[in-house]
């Protein structure tokens, strides 16, 4: 007491005032539906034609999406002509985004086998609309949201021809997530709305999810679309048209649960060209079937021990819930490559929607849920 204070010198405080900026304010985008926008092309390609042309795409569309949030960051600070804390990690963060994304493009363009950049190029003015439009922060206006899942579903086509394959199957991979994209944008939109508490119209995302649904249809018939991805996007519009007549659920229900349909989208233009003869990465579900089944026994009894004694259900158990959920969807895409009804994956898959339902009960329902599990599991 008594003695002057010292004060921190700048840098010590600037050292200071950085250090406390959470790296993943500035290295992790905010909103969470554009995840599913940008990996289902990325996973289409990869699914499609596996290789190292699509892993290279993979690395520079999903690091360029990262690269956006600092970016934007960045451009907002310099823009009010101030430097704040986070100002140069964004720089850092960014830089680090983007010299990975220009390594994942080489990567494509020396190991391509077709004219990648065509896609690309093509979808490069929506590309350039949605950044203007995330530079006015208008980014999540329908239009703008619209073309980033538009330019972000040309990546799948440039996979596609990437790796060799037809233009045929590269225009069809494009039209099954613009369908998708389109359709579940609108949807989207009036849940979360009516989840806001407000009314909105109900008619656009009708009119987009049949419409999306009957232009599957039509475009199946020409051969230009595989018919698994008419069917995906028929059963998300029943889904939908049933879902806009109930109570709203909360925005990030709305959010997984497209995100669960875009995955079904992709895996049906996936199995869909597989049926047809394209030697696509699904011809080796069988086997990770298998594999992800011995595992997911053993898990099953374990799970059951852990919450017979807990008496409550953790997060880990219904994140463990979800690999089961994989596994019957992987056994479901093994009987349409069977050709014929088997009994195995048949018992995971009635095994999993007993557990959907004993999950939700109280002790000791869950636990006994994942011990029965485990033995349709064993018998599978």
């Amino acid at each position: 007491k008594g003695l002057p204070s010292r004060a921190p010198s700048p840098t010590l405080e600037q050292g200071m005032r950085t250090a406390s900026v959470p790296l993943k304010s500035v290295a992790l985008p905010t909103e969470h539906g554009g995840w599913g926008f940008t990996l289902e092309p990325l996973l289409l390609g990869l699914l499609l034609s596996p290789g190292l042309p699509t892993l290279g795409l993979f690395l520079l569309g999903l690091l360029g999406f990262l690269a956006r949030h600092p970016l934007k960051l960045l451009y907002q600070d310099l823009r009010r002509g101030k430097r704040y804390p986070r100002t140069d990690l964004a720089l850092k963060v960014a830089g680090v985004y983007l010299v990975l994304a220009l390594l994942g493009f080489l990567l494509a363009a020396f190991t391509a086998r077709g004219p990648f950049l065509l896609p690309l190029l093509l979808a490069l003015p929506l590309g350039a609309y949605m950044a203007w439009a995330d530079a006015q922060n208008r980014a999540r206006a329908r239009f703008p949201e619209i073309g980033a899942a538009l330019f972000m579903a040309a990546f799948a086509p440039a996979g596609v021809l990437a790796g060799g394959l037809p233009q045929e199957v590269a225009l069809g991979s494009f039209l099954a997530l613009a369908l998708r994209d389109v359709a579940a944008l609108y949807y989207a939109r009036t849940q979360v709305l009516r989840a806001r508490g407000l009314k909105p119209k109900r008619h656009p995302a009708l009119l987009a999810l049949w419409g999306s649904a009957l232009l599957a249809f039509l475009l199946a018939q020409g051969r230009l679309l595989p018919y698994p991805v008419f069917l995906a996007l028929l059963l998300l519009a029943l889904y939908g048209s049933l879902t806009l007549f109930r109570p709203p659920v909360p925005a990030r229900v709305v959010g997984w649960t497209q995100m669960g349909f875009g995955l079904l989208v992709v895996l049906s233009a996936a199995l869909g060209y597989t049926l047809q003869g394209l030697p696509t990465a699904l011809l080796g579900v069988p086997a990770l079937h298998r594999l992800l089944g011995f595992a997911l026994v053993a898990l099953a009894f374990l799970a059951g021990v852990y919450l017979l004694v807990k008496r409550k259900v953790p997060r880990f158990a219904r994140a463990l819930l979800g690999l089961y959920d994989l596994n019957a969807l992987l056994g479901l895409l093994y009987l349409a490559f069977a050709g014929k009804v088997l009994p195995h994956p048949l018992l995971a898959l009635f095994g999993v929607a007993l557990l959907h339902a004993l999950i939700k009960r109280p002790h000791p329902w869950p636990g006994i849920g994942f011990f029965l599990l485990g033995l349709l599991l064993l018998w599978h």
